[in-house]
């Protein structure tokens, strides 16, 4: 258990390099929209700690962290809108759960280090699991059933209200 804690990030990239590079090959528009936005982070995040050499902080918010978790909320949030998948809506609200925990982090002298670090870290993890069983999915869909649509329609060009007087 202890070679797994200490190389927690190792195995937590693996699994998402895995997940993603699927996606990636496999998956379909909304699929890979998701990979390239973990991917993303992941790969951001990394150049950072490389380039300024800091460690994870738990004790306060670091706004580089907090402005990532933000841009990539706003990108699986409009992902999760706009695809023809239901599990995109989870990605979307584990993000938004990794983003709050820095609001909450900011906003609370109380809030322990642990608590802060199951709120940011751990949704990633669900992030990848969501990912990997919605392309399990979208592959078994597309077997079954051919090709369909990745994403939504637009509502802006339909006229819900054809036909009603106004």
């Amino acid at each position: 258990m202890q070679l797994i804690l200490d190389n927690r990030a190792l195995i937590q990239f693996a699994l998402m390099a895995v997940v993603c590079l699927l996606a990636l090959r496999k998956g379909g528009g909304p699929e890979r929209g998701v990979a390239l936005v973990l991917l993303s982070m992941f790969i951001i995040d990394r150049v950072y700690h490389l380039v300024l050499d800091r460690g994870v902080t738990l004790s306060s918010v670091d706004l580089f962290h907090a402005a990532l978790d933000f841009a990539a909320a706003i990108a699986l949030v409009v992902i999760a809108l706009r695809a023809n998948r239901m599990y995109t809506l989870w990605i979307a609200g584990l993000q938004l759960i990794a983003l709050s925990a820095h609001l909450a982090r900011e906003m609370t002298s109380g809030m322990t280090p642990i608590a802060y670090a199951i709120l940011y870290i751990l949704p990633s993890y669900f992030q990848i699991l969501a990912l990997a069983m919605g392309l399990q999915m979208h592959l078994k869909r597309q077997k079954r059933y051919g090709p369909y649509r990745g994403w939504r329609r637009s509502s802006a060009g339909s006229d819900g209200l054809r036909g009603v007087r106004r």
